[in-house]
């Protein structure tokens, strides 16, 4: 009969050397000088005397190791080796999990989590890998996560695009190149051919899906408008409209605004030095950083940005002398003190918005018709340079931060035109933030 309790177990005390309790039957409850317990079972085959862990506990509760002890008694009545019989399971079950691990690993799903991996490293912006994360976990995994990579055809791919093609033309063509992007990658670990059913090429030329819609560039105020809108928000109050209003000054992107910090700002060259790992594309040791030439209207916005850090209202020629504003701070952070967030400038535009008859056109509208956005604000700025002084295009070029397509000659030219670029931007904010009537304009101290 069993002699051992739950009760008689659990309080099993530990003495200066090990020592066991039986339960009958061959289990064992083995105790140890540190406190552990374990199960044993101890039997005789072929003269030999044995002992089979069943497990520690409390991992193993009395009445488990009691089935498992009168399991292997069965066996070991059928004259089988316990110990052996379970290593050659444990064995096989390790090679049917290896086996189905190395499928998994094989699927769409296991090589593209490969590959974002193998990417990682050389993604400078976390917004990277979210946009890599939600176009295959919202559209591809679904559909092809689990098909075996060596089997996906061209209907597969077609089968993953259909919903997002023309409905959400600029994330289906994400969605497309990452898709091509894996195939690329299992072809060059050697688990599928190089023919690749994703490219454009081919879903081009076989004509697999419906053409897309003409892709729409981001809604964009008029430059004749700026001025007018600009005055608008500067009656509006918080650090987003500050925001703005600096992005649309510098003709930045609005996510280098939002993390703009006080240290890449230099009072007495009047330079702001925007670091390249923040600029767009993640291509940070590939880009110089982004410089821009500030000026005076710019600086009035940083003078009412810098309130939030003092706690004083000081002019914009005391910004240089402002030890506080050497820190780390965000300039233009939201309330709970991180980085305004990706909607909020386009927040301040739609409140703007908001008093516009019901039915009747908003008053802050590109020639479409729809809702002016922060980043199309960059076009107004290159519309301008376009309408006004043509001859400055390739200093606007190097303003908007873009890329030559030209590798070659990108390659060879590495000025960034920045004492071309500050009368550029000089002009630009006088335009958008015209003096007063009769007021002496006096460069701010330093100006260049």
């Amino acid at each position: 009969m069993p002699k051992l309790t739950e009760r008689a177990v659990a309080n099993a005390k530990p003495r200066e050397k090990v020592y066991r309790l039986s339960d009958g039957d061959g289990l064992l409850l083995e105790v140890r000088p540190a406190g552990g317990r374990a199960w044993l079972f101890r039997f005789m085959l072929a003269g030999r005397r044995r002992d089979m862990g069943l497990g520690a506990y409390p991992a193993v509760g009395l009445k488990e190791a009691r089935q498992k002890a009168k399991t292997a008694a069965a066996e070991v009545e059928k004259g089988i080796d316990p110990i052996t019989h379970r290593d050659t399971a444990e064995r096989a079950e390790a090679a049917r999990k290896a086996e189905r691990d190395e499928r998994q690993a094989r699927t769409f799903r296991g090589v593209a989590e490969r590959l974002v991996e193998a990417q990682k490293p050389g993604w400078t912006s976390g917004k990277t890998l979210a946009s890599w994360r939600l176009t295959l976990d919202k559209h591809a995994y679904p559909v092809i996560g689990d098909v075996p990579i060596g089997e996906i055809t061209r209907d597969h791919v077609v089968e993953a695009l259909t919903p997002v093609w023309t409905a959400q033309p600029a994330t289906a063509r994400k969605l497309q190149r990452r898709i091509a992007s894996v195939l690329d990658y299992a072809a060059a670990l050697g688990w599928r051919s190089t023919d690749n059913p994703a490219t454009g090429r081919v879903l081009r030329l076989t004509k697999a899906l419906p053409k897309q819609p003409p892709e729409q560039r981001q809604p964009s105020l008029p430059w004749q408008r700026v001025p007018a809108f600009l005055r608008v928000v500067e009656g509006m109050e918080g650090t987003a409209p500050l925001a703005l209003r600096f992005a649309v000054l510098t003709a930045v992107r609005s996510a280098e605004v939002r993390h703009a910090r006080w240290p890449e700002l230099d009072f007495h060259t009047l330079t702001w030095t925007i670091p390249a790992q923040r600029m767009k594309g993640g291509k940070a040791k590939a880009m110089p950083p982004h410089r821009v030439p500030l000026t005076d209207a710019m600086l009035t916005v940083l003078a009412a940005a810098a309130v939030h850090v003092t706690g004083k209202i000081e002019g914009p020629d005391k910004l240089a002398s402002q030890a506080a504003l050497k820190g780390d701070a965000l300039v233009f952070p939201s309330p709970s003190g991180l980085a305004l967030s990706d909607a909020a400038l386009g927040a301040c535009i739609r409140r703007m918005n908001e008093d516009a008859p019901k039915g009747g056109p908003l008053p802050w509208q590109d020639v479409d018709g729809r809702g002016a956005t922060p980043h199309g604000f960059r076009r107004s700025f290159r519309s301008w340079v376009d309408d006004t002084r043509p001859a400055e295009g390739e200093a606007a070029e190097k303003a908007l931060a873009h890329e030559d397509e030209n590798s070659v000659r990108a390659a060879y030219r590495g000025s960034d035109m920045l004492e071309q670029r500050r009368p550029l931007m000089a002009a630009w904010s006088e335009f958008c933030v015209p003096p007063a009537k009769g007021a002496e304009v006096v460069p701010i101290r330093g100006q260049r």
